[in-house]
């Protein structure tokens, strides 16, 4: 009943003998859609704050607030030194304002489209919550309902009391019928009415569990300050509301954790299978080897006999290489291959095991009751919200490859940044050789070599980025970040290897 304009009407007068004489000081938010307005004198301070996110729509007066030292903004400027001459209710409307000299601050309390408008001469000039423009079409002094509250009007009204007044809303509706107003003869209605009303003016305030607050319905706990009953139900219910949000937001980003970890099972098992099933380099290079003297240098392709499945195969070689030659980069890809299959079979094992453990994290989380625990919890599993970076604002670009991380320098200044303050002495940095391009960047894993597959990726990404990126094949040299160097007084991203491999790719962007 928080926003019943019958309670509103009894937060007033409290609300004005707490704040008549005093200055506005300090108007700012820190967080969306929270407004707080400092109050005070040389004697004493009194703050109003207003959440009003969509889903809370709630006050509360705290005697002291601290502001943060970032992250905040002043708000209606304009107001600031001008002393609290009163504050009313509009008549049957849930709203009330804070008046201010010639201005006032109109709290208008409508639930999901709550709004703190500044008004001044009768019209609206600003408003707290910018997206609800149609808030500028207020006309205060019409806000105010002139509702004739007498037994002709009631009559005229069918005796129903909720159209001849709607501010009494839908829990009074509700306490209505349950006391038996409607079966009654219409010559006991006005009675019941007058009593209804005069209850609404003078019953404690009831605080219930759930959390929430009534002027009917009675509990064991309660108040007679209307002040006392707005901080309570922001206590209880905006801790609440936060506590099941970061909760929440913990169990999504772990259920988001899963899925990606399921995807990726899934494709690395697809790839697996195309890897194992297709033919083995070692096959073709032991037909190769078998048929040596019947081969020479300069050939592309050869036709010989498959002695696996008996019949013939036509063989593709590189004309450049002796035939021994090719059938030893065969034997290469052999072994790299196998090296794939395990890497494969490696990261398949490694996300099923994360997938257990952050299913076991959800279930913990979805146990826990109380914030400071949750917290705990978040921070001691390194899964506490963190402030992130802009990747705009990093000198480079980040990918993941089979669980291996990959940097991509943005630029020449991005470049020297990555390389040399960034990277780390054993990560593999890979350059296009002997043209201009971007510095790539992958990170070591320890106990771990670079997988020929991942170091072929990341040459790919290197010659895609380069001015060779629409050659079809690009040398590109590899060596572990310290041998890269850089010479006093070179441009931006030109630096030093002093080691260095070489190995032809074909360049690939990464997606």
């Amino acid at each position: 009943m928080f926003h019943n304009y019958f309670f509103l009407k009894r937060l007033a007068p409290e609300l004005e003998e707490r704040l008549k004489g005093l200055t506005l000081l300090e108007c700012f938010s820190q967080n969306k859609d929270e407004l707080i307005l400092g109050f005070g004198d040389p004697d004493r301070s009194f703050y109003v704050r207003a959440n009003l996110d969509p889903n809370v729509s709630l006050l509360s007066f705290p005697e002291e607030f601290a502001r943060a030292g970032k992250n905040s903004v002043d708000l209606f400027s304009d107001l600031l030194d001008k002393e609290v001459s009163g504050v009313s209710v509009f008549d049957y409307e849930r709203s009330f304002q804070i008046e201010l000299e010639e201005d006032s601050l109109i709290f208008k309390m409508h639930a999901r489209r709550a709004n703190i408008l500044h008004s001044r001469n009768d019209e609206v000039i600003n408003l707290f919550r910018n997206n609800l423009s149609q808030d500028f079409e207020v006309i205060p002094s019409e806000l105010h309902q002139d509702i004739d509250v007498s037994e002709i009007a009631l009559a005229d009204h069918n005796f129903d009391p909720t159209s001849l007044i709607p501010a009494l809303g839908k829990e009074t509706k509700v306490y209505l019928s349950h006391s038996g107003y409607y079966e009654k003869q219409d010559s006991e209605k006005w009675k019941l009415l007058n009593q209804l009303l005069d209850s609404l003016a003078t019953n404690p305030i009831y605080l219930h569990d759930d959390p929430s607050i009534s002027l009917l319905n009675s509990s064991t706990e309660q108040t007679n300050s209307a002040i006392v009953a707005v901080n309570w139900l922001y206590n209880k219910t905006v801790r609440g509301f936060y506590f099941e949000k970061e909760k929440g937001q913990a169990i999504n980003k772990l259920t988001q954790k899963i899925k990606k970890s399921e995807n990726y099972i899934s494709k690395t098992k697809s790839k697996l299978q195309q890897v194992e099933k297709a033919r083995s380099p070692e096959e073709i290079a032991n037909i190769l080897m078998a048929n040596l003297n019947s081969l020479q240098t300069g050939l592309s392709k050869a036709v010989l006999h498959d002695f696996y499945n008996d019949e013939p195969i036509e063989i593709k070689l590189n004309r450049e290489l002796s035939p021994q030659k090719n059938a030893e980069n065969l034997y290469r890809k052999a072994k790299n291959r196998h090296q794939e299959v395990d890497a494969l079979k490696e990261n398949i094992v490694a996300k099923e095991q994360l997938i257990d453990k952050l299913s076991r994290q959800i279930l913990h989380i979805q146990d826990i009751t109380d914030t400071k625990e949750l917290r705990k919890y978040l921070k001691d599993h390194g899964l506490a919200q963190k402030e992130k970076v802009k990747e705009e604002n990093l000198p480079y670009h980040e990918f993941e490859v089979d669980g291996w991380q990959i940097l991509l320098g943005k630029h020449a200044k991005a470049n020297d940044e990555l390389t040399l303050k960034v990277a780390n002495k054993n990560d593999l940095w890979l350059h296009a050789k002997d043209v201009a391009g971007s510095h790539v960047v992958v990170r070591q894993k320890p106990g771990q070599n670079f997988p020929i597959h991942i170091i072929e990726k990341a040459a790919a990404l290197a010659a895609a980025n380069s001015k060779r990126k629409t050659d079809t094949l690009c040398p590109v040299i590899y060596t572990q970040k310290k041998f890269v160097r850089k010479a006093k007084g070179t441009p931006a991203g030109q630096v030093i290897v002093e080691k260095e491999e070489v190995v032809m790719v074909e360049p690939k962007v990464m997606k």
